[in-house]
C-alpha cells in the first residue's frame, strides 16, 4: 500500500476551478472529480478516497453536510473544507478549513499530509 498514490475525491461545482485544482494535484495524487455534494457523496462511496476536497457552497448538499455523511460513513477519511466565509457553521466536521482563494501549494501539502494520517489511521485499524 506504500507505493500507492492518495485517493483525492475534489468536489467543486464551478467547472473552471475544478479542472484546474484537478489537474494540478493529478502531479501528485490520484483525483476523481464530482460537480455538486450529491455526486460527491456518490463518488465517495465508489472510490473511498484518503481526502476529500470540498467546497462549502455546493447545489443539492453543501461541503460540511457532506463532509457529516463522508465521516459517518468513514471516519479515516479527511476532509478539507474550501470555502470563502471566514465562519462555517459545520466545519466541526472538517478536519481543515482553508479559505478562498486557495494556495494550491498549501492545499498540496495538507492533502499529503491528510491523506497520509488517514492511511495510518486504515492501517491501525487492519492490525487490530
Amino acid at each position: 500500500m506504500g507505493s500507492e498514490r492518495i485517493k483525492v475525491l475534489l468536489v467543486e461545482d464551478d467547472g473552471d476551478s475544478r479542472e484546474l485544482l484537478a489537474e494540478l494535484l493529478e502531479f501528485e495524487f490520484d483525483v476523481v472529480t464530482a460537480t455538486d455534494g450529491l455526486a460527491g457523496l456518490r463518488a465517495f462511496e465508489s472510490a473511498l478516497p484518503d481526502v476529500v476536497v470540498t467546497d462549502e457552497s455546493l447545489p443539492g448538499l453543501c461541503g460540511t453536510e457532506l463532509a457529516q455523511r463522508v465521516k459517518a460513513h468513514a471516519p479515516r477519511t479527511r476532509v478539507i473544507l474550501v470555502s470563502g466565509y471566514s465562519e462555517v457553521s459545520g466545519a466541526e466536521h472538517c478536519d481543515l478549513v482553508l479559505r478562498k482563494p486557495i494556495d494550491v501549494e498549501q492545499l498540496s501539502r495538507a492533502v499529503g499530509k491528510l491523506g497520509d494520517e488517514s492511511r495510518q489511521w486504515a492501517g491501525d485499524d487492519a492490525r487490530q
